[in-house]
């Protein structure tokens, strides 16, 4: 028997609670849901970011096998701050160091297509290929040559691509990326097409979980969704995922001013770190310590954090020695990593900037995420419908690492050692 043809959509930061909420307005996802299985909850991995929470979910393992260990992280060898968002300086196989689900699939012969797919940029095992940029010049630089004529001919406005990958216009991205997928489906035909919605996160960060325009997003999305799914054939398996909750925000928090008052380093007028022996890079609900290599590398992190730790709005700290608990790498085994990891309180937010007063409780977004995933707010979505699937399936909450071993198991492929597990109730 032929694999049935495999459809995965993530609405990125598309919070659990949203299914209990009757003010969410989203007809098509109910209607999916009424016929397939749907879980209370998925519990995410740690950054809760957008870049490492995608790979486990493709993957099905923690940042600490898969390598992607926050959105935002620090270049040791450069001293600049890196935004892995968009892709803007790696290719897909010098972040994510263990295969995907879609890697297997198209190892056993599946033709694989994304559309705005974190963390594929030149990924081999992707045919169809249009991936979550966010420069234009990264745009016109890392799409394929072909899919970039095949849609500047069908007359999509590909100059306007880095602009529309901005916070406050994606859902005109959106858009683009509803109307690209059904056309991939119809004229490519791919065994499996991974599709990424960015738009419910972006107001989200703007204007708070359970705003209005949170809710337009939600219903806004929904509508594209069923513009998509008009597209696909009955033999088709549905997974509907999202990579993190939302957490409202009430305050600012700026530990480099902390660490700029004790002398570990130095800003310009702007707030940029311009020297540093210590300095914090976020990862919005959490952030790296990361400390100058060298002969005092331990003691300095040893004194930064203790500082940290004192900060109103500063949950946790971690340091290496126990973030395996944490799925994380240690420095020794992934540079990317931070000498030290902090974590906000609900409410709160880390920035960068190392000038100013070190809290404000006037936000520059009033939502995030980054926390760990077993605060309520933070629950990813999980959804799944279609011929492998059983019907009317209640799951409770379940892990981000589950979704890829699930996912290869209706396509008849082997992930390896993960671990994740395939969540077999839901399978016919």
């Amino acid at each position: 028997m032929a694999t049935p043809r495999t459809l995965v959509i993530s609405i990125d930061g598309f919070a659990a609670f949203y299914w209990r909420d009757p003010a969410a307005r989203m007809p098509t996802l109910r209607r999916l849901a009424e016929r397939g299985a749907l879980a209370a909850g998925v519990e995410t991995v740690f950054p809760s970011t957008t870049w490492p929470t995608h790979v486990s979910l493709v993957t099905g393992v923690r940042p600490h096998v898969h390598g992607v260990v926050g959105n935002h992280v620090l270049n040791r060898a450069t001293g600049r701050a890196e935004d892995l968002t968009g892709d803007p300086i790696y290719d897909a196989a010098d972040l994510i160091r263990v295969p995907t689900f879609y890697d297997r699939a198209h190892a056993a012969g599946m033709r694989v297509a994304a559309v705005d797919w974190p963390a594929t940029r030149h990924a081999t095992s992707i045919a169809f290929n249009l991936p979550f940029f966010k420069s234009q010049a990264v745009f016109e630089a890392h799409t394929e040559p072909a899919v970039w004529r095949e849609l500047a001919g069908l007359g999509y406005p590909m100059d306007r691509q880095g602009e529309w990958a901005q916070l406050p216009k994606r859902f005109m991205k959106d858009a683009m990326v509803a109307d690209v997928a059904a056309h991939v489906m119809h004229r490519h035909a791919p065994d499996v097409l991974l599709v990424h919605f960015l738009c419910v996160d972006s107001l989200q960060h703007l204007h708070g979980p359970r705003s209005p325009e949170a809710y337009w997003a939600i219903q806004y999305v929904d509508a594209l969704i069923g513009r998509v799914l008009a597209t696909v054939s009955d033999d088709t398996n549905v997974f509907v995922v999202s990579d993190h909750g939302f957490l409202p925000v009430t305050r600012e928090l700026r530990p480099n001013v902390r660490l700029r008052a004790l002398g570990l380093l130095d800003a310009d007028g702007d707030g940029r770190v311009v020297r540093a022996e210590a300095r914090v890079v976020m990862n919005h609900g959490a952030a790296y310590v990361y400390v100058r290599e060298g002969a005092d590398q331990a003691s300095v992190a040893r004194q930064a954090a203790a500082e940290l730790a004192k900060l109103p709005g500063v949950a946790a700290v971690w340091t290496p020695d126990q973030y395996a608990a944490l799925g994380l790498p240690s420095p020794a085994e992934h540079r990317q990593v931070g000498d030290a990891l902090i974590e906000a309180e609900e409410g709160c937010l880390f920035v960068d900037t190392a000038v100013g007063a070190e809290e404000s409780d006037r936000p520059h977004h009033l939502g995030t995420h980054g926390q760990r995933g077993s605060y309520p707010g933070n629950r990813a979505s999980f959804l799944a419908a279609g011929p492998a699937i059983r019907r009317g399936v209640a799951l409770d909450v379940i892990s981000s690492r589950d979704v890829a071993p699930t996912i290869a198991s209706t396509l008849s492929v082997d992930m390896g050692e993960i671990e994740g597990h395939s969540l077999v109730e839901i399978l016919t």
